[in-house]
């Protein structure tokens, strides 16, 4: 049961005497009775509104509308559009930070390679040289192109930070030559 259920009936809201007798569905009024037995309409889709006399029409407003008043329209709702976009900034900033930190925590670089814009240099011993990891490659495949195990081939100096199971495409290594 509602909170305001004794207010559900019209004796509330309608003026002394008057009373809701009917309710037209394809005009969306509803037709009220007075004390002194006038009818009286709602305005359509208005259950409580003004009323008016049955059988009086609304004057209708005409299409045409100046061009004046359709300038002045679009400024008040471009000046809208601005507070309602000005409001909602802080909010939007927040949501971008939050899932740019999101991003920077899952990923680690924000999307791009982590060597990317920044020069690894390593320091390869006497004899060696560095390759950049490529897409699909492994430490296997690298050590065996170069006629190593893998074993070996971390044991290379240059080749200390070098994790296995954490290779990065664009990764330096060093390799013999």
């Amino acid at each position: 049961m509602g909170r305001f259920t004794d207010m559900d009936d019209d004796e509330h809201r309608l003026p002394e005497g008057m009373q809701r007798i009917g309710y037209d569905a394809d005009t969306q009024r509803y037709t009220f009775r007075d004390a002194n037995g006038n009818l009286f309409e709602s305005e359509p889709g208005s259950r409580y509104g003004e009323l008016r006399p049955a059988g009086f029409e609304t004057p209708q407003s005409t299409s045409y509308t100046p061009p004046e008043d359709i300038e002045e329209r679009n400024h008040a709702v471009d000046r809208n559009h601005r507070e309602a976009m000005r409001t909602m900034l802080p909010f939007a900033l927040l949501i971008f930070v939050f899932l740019l930190l999101v991003f920077r925590g899952v990923n680690g670089s924000f999307g791009m390679r982590a060597d990317h814009g920044t020069s690894q240099v390593l320091d390869c011993h006497e004899g060696g040289r560095h390759i950049r990891v490529e897409e699909g490659e492994t430490c296997w495949a690298i050590a065996q192109s170069h006629s190593l195990g893998v074993e070996e081939l971390l044991g290379l100096e240059g080749n200390e930070d070098v994790d296995c199971n954490r290779l990065r495409v664009g990764q330096a290594m060093c390799v013999p030559v």
